[in-house]
């Protein structure tokens, strides 16, 4: 039987953000402030109406927006979901038939039976080794404000030769995947707090890999992943945890991913609206890469940042798939190491998703010239630079507020141009776009990719003052 978290803690949750949205008073009677503080908002205002509940689910209606995306909150008979994005929720919501339906099977009768005793004890403890470790529970710097912290972005073109000096160097110590800091990393949050590697990190993970190697699991759960018309690199816990059942089950008892899937009443795919590349479905890793390697090659020039890029854990292959749909739709003339340079900067999924879907920004705009164009990384940004030297700045967040790092950035020397776009996948306040005008920015709101999720149609951008 589905379980229904009493949510309490979302009740608490939600005062207190009600109490955080009051309006803050200006330091002085009678003066207007001058950035804005980021708001808790009413879910209606950022997605449609179909996203805001439905069968199994609902949607908290209070959702904070937090480094420039909306952070939602589901309730379903799985359990409390967080989406930390309106792209993320429309994937939660379109993932959620498939899970329920999972739920219910791996709790019938029938499969306990199927399944037999392939869920022992020690595979269920490397899988959740592997699925759940500490450092996933570590705050993160909220949304994707880090791209536009100076701190952050200061390291510029050094980027490539640092990460290739630190890469050679761990290369002839004995590091076969070496990794260098990038960008990024000055911003983190907690930088000198670092608590030592445990146990479980490197033992417990090679454990992991090397039993689920041995009992063909990747196969087994990209089957299964296929029949469901789902991602198997999905960052949703819950089906994450049920597809490893799954498989655990399929390769223990030798079923095939029909006969596992014969409770949930037919093996054709559920979750249809999800955008899959079926590479990820039919190739393992090592196959993947080697693919991918080859792919980037026509565009990066760099053979070491591209292996580096491939083997790092924040880019699923799912996304490096959707990377390089956009490349070969851009073909850029040159910036093909600077896109890799700020994407192995990325140390969650919201960011990674960040520089996706920038690219995928770029892909669509119609005024973008193809094979004449180049791509460029302007501080933490990206950007694409015409031919007559004018600029396109894809933005990708859900809600841009003018904040100090948000002025600072725009401020930038590179910026001071005369033709210049900035496309906001989501909204901008008054000032945002008052500040963007000011220095001379076009401005393209509600900016869209082909499969980008829908946003409230009423969310017209408020008035200037």
């Amino acid at each position: 039987m589905l379980r229904r978290p009493i949510s309490m803690a979302v009740l608490y949750r939600t005062a207190v953000l009600a109490c955080l949205s009051a309006p803050v008073a200006a330091a002085h009677a009678g003066e207007a402030p001058r950035y804005d503080e980021e708001p808790v908002l009413e879910a209606a205002t950022l997605v449609p109406p179909e996203r805001l509940g439905g069968p199994g689910f609902t949607v908290d209606p209070h959702v904070e927006i937090r480094g420039y995306m909306a952070h939602f909150t589901l309730d379903t008979p799985a359990g409390p979901l967080q989406a930390q994005s309106v792209e993320i929720l429309a994937e939660r919501e379109d993932e959620l038939p498939v899970l329920l339906a999972l739920e219910r099977l791996t709790r019938s009768d029938a499969f306990t039976r199927s399944a037999g005793g392939t869920l022992g004890g020690t595979a269920r403890a490397v899988g959740n080794v592997m699925l759940h470790p500490i450092q996933t529970l570590r705050g993160l710097p909220a949304g994707v404000a880090r791209f536009f912290a100076a701190p952050f972005v200061k390291l510029g073109r050094q980027a490539q030769s640092l990460s290739d000096r630190v890469a050679r160097e761990w290369g002839t110590a004995g590091n076969p995947y070496p990794a260098a800091d990038g960008p990024m990393t000055d911003a983190r949050q907690a930088r000198g707090e670092r608590p030592g590697r445990s146990w479980y990190a490197g033992v417990g993970a090679e454990a992991g890999r090397e039993l689920k190697r041995q009992a063909e699991y990747g196969q087994a759960k990209r089957e299964l992943a296929r029949q469901l018309g789902v991602d198997p690199y999905t960052s949703n816990p819950y089906l994450h945890d049920q597809l490893d059942r799954l498989a655990w089950a399929g390769v223990g008892g030798r079923l095939s991913a029909a006969a596992v899937l014969g409770g949930v009443g037919g093996t054709a795919a559920m979750a249809t609206t999800l955008q899959i590349d079926s590479a990820v479905w039919s190739l393992d890793g090592d196959a993947l890469r080697a693919r991918n390697e080859e792919r980037f090659g026509r565009w990066c020039a760099d053979d070491l940042l591209v292996r580096q890029f491939l083997r790092r854990g924040t880019f699923t292959p799912t996304f490096h798939g959707r990377l390089l749909e956009s490349l070969d739709t851009l073909r850029p003339a040159a910036g093909g190491d600077a896109l890799l340079e700020l994407a192995m900067s990325a140390r969650s999924e919201l960011e990674a998703r960040f520089v996706v879907n920038a690219l995928r920004l770029l892909a669509a705009d119609p005024s973008v010239d193809s094979g004449a164009g180049r791509l460029r990384t302007i501080g933490a940004a990206l950007a694409w630079q015409r031919a007559d030297g004018s600029v396109l700045l894809p933005l990708p967040v859900d809600y841009l507020s003018w904040t100090p790092e948000v002025e600072a950035f725009f401020d930038r020397a590179e910026f001071r141009l005369r033709d210049k776009t900035a496309l906001v996948a989501g909204q901008a306040t008054p000032r945002v776009r008052r500040g963007l005008t000011e220095r001379g920015w076009g401005l393209e709101l509600f900016a869209r990719w082909p499969g980008a999720p829908r946003r409230a149609s009423d969310s017209e951008p408020a008035p200037l003052d």
